[in-house]
C-alpha cells in the first residue's frame, strides 16, 4: 500500500460491527462475537502496526480512531462493540503518550449515533429508545473542524455529556441507556429461556 501511495499521511480506522446480543444464550454466536472483535479492536490495531513506521517519515502525519460514546458508558444490548470502542479508547489514549515526542498526532474521534447502515442495521425504533443518528455530513463538517483545530479528543454531540456522567455518575449513565433498552433487553430474555 505505501509503494503505491508514498505520501499517505494520514490514517483513519473507521471500521466497525455493532450487534445486538443476548448474553443470557449459551450457544451465543461466537463466529461473530469474535469477528466484531476482529473488525472493532484488533482490525484497528494491526492498521496501525501497519502504517506506524512509514507515517513517522511523513510531514503532518495523522491516526484517526473512530470509537464512540459507548466507549465511555456500554450500551447494554451491544455489550461487544461497547466493550470493543472502550478497548479502542484506552488504545488510542496509550498509542497518544507514545507518538508524544513524535511528529504523530493521534486523534480519537467518538460520535453519537448516527444515521448509517450500522445504526440502523440490527436495531428497531425500540432498541433506540427512538433515538435518531446524527446526520453524516454534519458529523463531518464538525470532526474536520475539529481535526484542524488539532483537538485530540473529538466527541461530538451529547458525548461529552455521555463521557461527563461516566465520570461522575456512572450508574446512571449506565441506567439511562439500559431504560432506552428495557423492551429489548425483556425481549433477549424471553427468547433466551424459550
Amino acid at each position: 500500500m505505501t509503494r503505491e501511495f508514498p505520501s499517505l499521511n494520514v490514517l483513519i480506522n473507521n471500521a466497525g460491527i455493532m450487534r445486538k446480543i443476548s448474553l443470557h444464550e449459551r450457544a451465543a454466536d461466537l463466529t461473530g462475537i469474535i469477528r466484531e472483535v476482529e473488525t472493532n479492536s484488533n482490525g484497528p490495531i494491526r492498521m496501525v502496526n501497519q502504517f506506524l513506521l512509514h507515517l513517522q517519515k511523513q510531514k503532518s502525519p495523522a491516526i484517526v480512531n473512530v470509537t464512540s460514546g459507548l466507549a465511555f458508558v456500554p450500551f447494554p444490548i451491544s455489550p461487544i462493540y461497547s466493550a470493543t470502542k472502550a478497548g479502542l479508547h484506552s488504545f488510542t489514549q496509550a498509542l497518544r503518550i507514545q507518538m508524544k515526542n513524535t511528529n504523530v498526532k493521534v486523534f480519537e474521534l467518538a460520535p453519537p449515533g448516527t444515521e448509517t447502515p450500522l445504526f440502523r442495521g440490527d436495531f428497531d425504533e425500540a432498541d433506540l429508545g427512538g433515538a435518531r443518528g446524527m446526520d453524516v455530513a454534519k458529523l463531518a463538517r464538525l470532526a474536520i473542524r475539529a481535526l484542524e483545530k488539532h483537538v485530540l479528543e473529538i466527541r461530538p454531540g451529547l458525548r461529552n455529556i455521555l463521557k461527563l456522567l461516566s465520570r461522575v455518575a456512572p450508574a446512571f449513565a449506565l441506567n439511562m441507556l439500559a431504560k432506552s433498552s428495557a423492551a429489548s433487553l425483556d425481549r433477549m430474555r424471553a427468547a433466551a429461556k424459550a
